[in-house]
C-alpha cells in the first residue's frame, strides 16, 4: 500500500497540438512504415512538461487519437500516410497511450482530423508540434 503525505493535488494533464506547415515530408526506404519502428518519437504522453517535434511523435499521437474514435479516422490517417509517403503497407507496432484530459475520448486534441489535408500538416508540417503539459505549476 502506497501512503502519501503532505500536500496531495488531484492534478491532470493537458495538452494542446499546433498544426503549421510548410510540409516536409521525409522518403521512405521501403514500400512499408512501420508505426513506431521507423521513425521512432514518444509512444506516451502524459503530464510531462514537454515538447514533441519529431515526425515520429507525430505519427503516433495521430495513430493513439485514430484508434480511439471510429474507423473512419483510422483510415483517413492510414490515407495520408500512404499518400504521401507513396507506400502500399504500414504495420501497427504502437503500445502507447493519451492521458485521458488529453485524448480523443474526451473531445480534445482532434483538430487534426477537420480533414485530410489538415491532418497531412499536424504529421508533415515542419513548426507542427504536441505539448504535453499539467496544472501543477
Amino acid at each position: 500500500m502506497r501512503y502519501r503525505k503532505g500536500f496531495v493535488s488531484n492534478s491532470s494533464s493537458s495538452s494542446f497540438i499546433v498544426i503549421e506547415g510548410p510540409i516536409d515530408v521525409p522518403m521512405l526506404q521501403d514500400d512499408v512504415l512501420f508505426i513506431p519502428q521507423t521513425f521512432g518519437g514518444t509512444e506516451d504522453f502524459g503530464w510531462e512538461i514537454e515538447y514533441h517535434t519529431d515526425i515520429g511523435s507525430r505519427i503516433n499521437f495521430a495513430c493513439l487519437q485514430a484508434e480511439s474514435m471510429d474507423e473512419n479516422y483510422e483510415k483517413m490517417l492510414e490515407n495520408v500516410l500512404k499518400e504521401y509517403f507513396d507506400i502500399s503497407e504500414i504495420e501497427y507496432n504502437l503500445d502507447g497511450y493519451i492521458d485521458h484530459q488529453s485524448a480523443a475520448c474526451e473531445n480534445e486534441n482532434i483538430e487534426m482530423f477537420e480533414s485530410e489535408e489538415t491532418l497531412a500538416t499536424f504529421i508533415f508540417g515542419v513548426n507542427s508540434l504536441i505539448h504535453t503539459d499539467n496544472d501543477n505549476h
